[in-house]
């Protein structure tokens, strides 16, 4: 038998170990391992694990196991770990393309969705106009503060002196709406917008999207005409970070896919290109007039955005994009809506406690700049004044609820500084109004008062924003836009002020002084405006804008005319051909343009009646210095005969030009200053009794209300 080396087990112990082992502690047990050899189990001992374990090696036993043991193979277990490091990589990757085909669907959903339904889905959206039916028109509110507002109270004057309206229902069921659609609508249908189809890209971008049909260039010029016409009005966004934000997103082909961001590369979130879809849009209606395809498009891209954001959470750039959609709204002429949208979006920054100056010092506050916050606050608060004004609705946010303490924007914004004095006067102005409505009183002396502020608000206006008359030509054109707001919202707030003694012929009669006073300033309304058209674009390029200051000071000429037409039907006369000089230029295609038609649709039906009435009294000499009139007066259907196809033509939809409708204006304001005339030769005793003897048909009290 071969012999073989003493295994370390084999060895006899050492008598020197042996006694050091007895002094030391003992060591304790090992664990059992979970591999066990067949032998051991049987015994139920201990094993080490090894191939072969301690006991069967020392008893020269076969020490098996039921699988095979472990052994150390190096090379097996690097390419094991190879293999899972690329398969690892592999799903990595993948993960990648799935989250960014994941995002590229989340920001095109809205888009596909506006794009791809066929035109019978597409009549279910929510619309961009609201139309009117008869019903509507029956509850529609006009506040103290519109033009509607004056002419409902000269309509009133009217009826008082025997001018009726028995049947106001079919009046306005043959005017139809401003649309053309027929009067016998459902009050909750709508009139769908549809999305513009867009021109042939030359870049592979998801069909449909408007926003790819603008180059980079064209959104470069974009962002300056926004910054131009809107940008300095409502500083809401800064240019430069506009314009880089357009190299961000014209700087990659992925878009309008969220890549993913790699390293420090910076990136666009989302919300930041829907922002930009609404600045190219509020830049085209501009240019545009209030009428562009392409902005409509673009807006109805980012709807249902507008939807989430305020459902959502209050936000500083989601109150900025609301802010946004209420002045396209506006920009569209569609002012009810802005209205509406600013009062929910200053909600929103009372949710946020902006109108708070500990708010502030938040960190989210801080973040987003205290100066920019501090800017889109004050901006919110102005445009809410502004549009109830001009709806003739309650604004959201009074002034004892802004902490007296809330820091007003920096220097660098001189226009909205201005602005929120102004608002603050105006805030005074509604309860004032608001107060003679209740009470049908006149408080002369509150009435100087606000007046008084006014004008010393006029004085205090910065003089890089006051009206100078010297180098009005060679100012900046944007410098030259908000000095003529400035001064026509002077003149606006003053008309307001004074308009109550307008109100009756006896108010006239006990404050001369003051009814002539908001006559002579909406007169110098018409006239600045009329101005402003002949030397610079600035109207053209902001006709909604400028429209309501337009309006309002021609009712307030109408409303003074009504009640004491002896006085103000002549000095006013000039100052009313300016007004049709500037419908004259009006395009037909235009909102403003078929409201303003629909009036004088209405105007031509009632043309026969005014113009063919016998006249009783000597005829007078012919006016000078306005328009053409002729000299003889035998009858009034001498003066301004209208055609039976033009009187009875209440169908057509749209004037032929700017023109026709200037004319038809005209030839309205001869026939009715003629009918003073005639009361004055058959009434000696009297104006109002002379006026009362005559019925001039219903048509009329229903054109004097919706004539503008």
């Amino acid at each position: 038998m071969d012999s073989h080396p003493l295994e370390s087990w084999e060895r006899p112990p050492d008598d020197d170990l042996g006694d050091r082992d007895e002094a030391r502690p003992r060591k304790r047990r090992r664990k059992y391992i979970a591999k066990a050899c067949n032998e051991c189990k049987r015994r139920k001992i201990k094993c080490n694990g090894q191939s072969p374990c301690q006991r069967c090696g020392r008893q020269r036993i076969d020490c098996v196991y039921e699988s095979p043991p472990r052994t150390e193979t190096s090379g097996e277990n690097h390419e094991t770990l190879d293999r899972l490091l690329t398969q690892m990589a592999a799903m990595q990757e993948q993960i990648t393309s799935l989250t960014t085909a994941v995002h590229a669907l989340t920001q095109n959903t809205l888009v596909s969705t506006a794009t791809a339904l066929p035109r019978s889905d597409v009549a279910s959206q929510r619309p961009f106009r609201r139309h009117s039916s008869i019903k509507e028109k029956e509850s529609v509110f006009q506040g103290p503060t519109t033009s509607a507002y004056s002419l409902d109270l000269a309509k009133s004057s009217l009826q008082r002196r025997g001018i009726v309206e028995e049947h106001p229902d079919v009046a306005d069921a043959e005017d139809g709406d401003v649309d053309g659609d027929e009067a016998d609508t459902a009050p909750s249908q709508v009139i769908p917008m549809a999305v513009a189809a867009s021109p042939p890209r030359t870049r592979h971008h998801p069909s449909g999207d408007p926003l790819w049909t603008i180059g980079k260039s064209e959104a470069l010029r974009l962002c300056r005409v926004y910054e131009e016409e809107m940008g300095v009005m409502y500083p809401v966004l800064d240019l430069s970070q506009l314009l880089h934000q357009v190299e961000l997103l014209y700087g990659t082909e992925s878009w309008p896919r969220v890549p993913v961001v790699q390293g420090n590369e910076e990136q666009l979130d989302s919300t930041a290109v829907h922002i930009l879809r609404l600045v190219f849009a509020c830049a085209l209606t501009a240019e545009a007039a209030g009428s562009s395809a392409l902005a409509l498009s673009l807006f109805e891209s980012v709807r249902e955005v507008a939807d989430n954001f305020v459902w959502g959470v209050a936000g500083i750039k989601n109150i900025i994009f609301l802010t946004l959609v209420a002045i396209f709204y506006f920009q569209i002429d569609e002012e009810t809506l802005a209205w509406r949208t600013i009062g929910i979006v200053e909600r929103m920054c009372l949710e946020r406690g902006l109108h708070r100056r500990e708010t502030l010092s938040q960190p989210s506050i801080a973040k987003a700049g205290k100066d920019r916050v501090l800017r889109l606050f004050w901006l919110i608060y102005i445009l809410d004044i502004r549009w109830s004004f001009g709806t003739g609705m309650p604004f959201s946010l009074e002034d004892s609820d802004i902490d007296p303490w809330l820091p007003e924007p920096e220097e660098k914004t001189p226009y909205l500084r201005v602005m929120i004095r102004y608002s603050r006067i105006a805030a005074k102005v509604w309860k004032f109004i608001s107060a003679f409505n209740n009470t049908n009183e006149i408080k002369k002396e509150e009435m100087n008062y606000l007046d008084w502020q006014v004008q010393r608000w006029t004085a205090d206006i910065p003089p890089v924003l006051s009206i100078n008359s010297d180098n009005v030509h060679e100012e900046p054109r944007s410098l030259r836009r908000l000095r003529s707001l400035l001064y026509l919202r002077a003149n606006q707030l003053r008309m307001l002020i004074h308009r109550p003694v307008l109100h009756s012929a006896a108010h006239i009669a006990k404050y001369p002084a003051e009814s002539q006073t908001v006559v002579e300033l909406a007169k110098e309304s018409i006239r600045f405006i009329t101005n402003l058209n002949e030397t610079t674009d600035i109207y053209r390029l902001q006709q909604v804008t400028f429209n309501w200051f337009l309006v309002s000071a021609v009712a307030v000429v109408f409303l003074a005319v009504t009640q004491a037409p002896t006085h103000f039907s002549t000095i006013c006369k000039e100052e009313f051909y300016m007004a049709l000089e500037l419908i004259k230029g009006f395009s037909t295609r235009s909102y403003i343009s078929q409201r303003l038609w629909k009036s004088i649709r209405s105007l031509r039906k009632l043309g026969p009646q005014l113009m063919h009435r016998p006249v009783q009294s000597q005829p007078e000499p012919e006016w000078r210095g306005g328009a053409a009139v002729p000299a003889e007066r035998g009858d009034l259907g001498n003066v301004v005969e209208v055609a039976p196809s033009q009187s009875t033509g209440t169908q057509e939809q749209s004037p032929l030009d700017g023109a026709q409708m200037t004319r038809e204006l005209m030839e309205w304001f001869e026939a009715v200053g003629n009918l003073e005339t005639q009361i004055m030769g058959m009434a000696p005793e009297g104006f109002d009794a002379g006026w009362q003897r005559y019925d001039y048909g219903e048509e009329l009290s229903s054109v004097m209300k919706d004539c503008f």
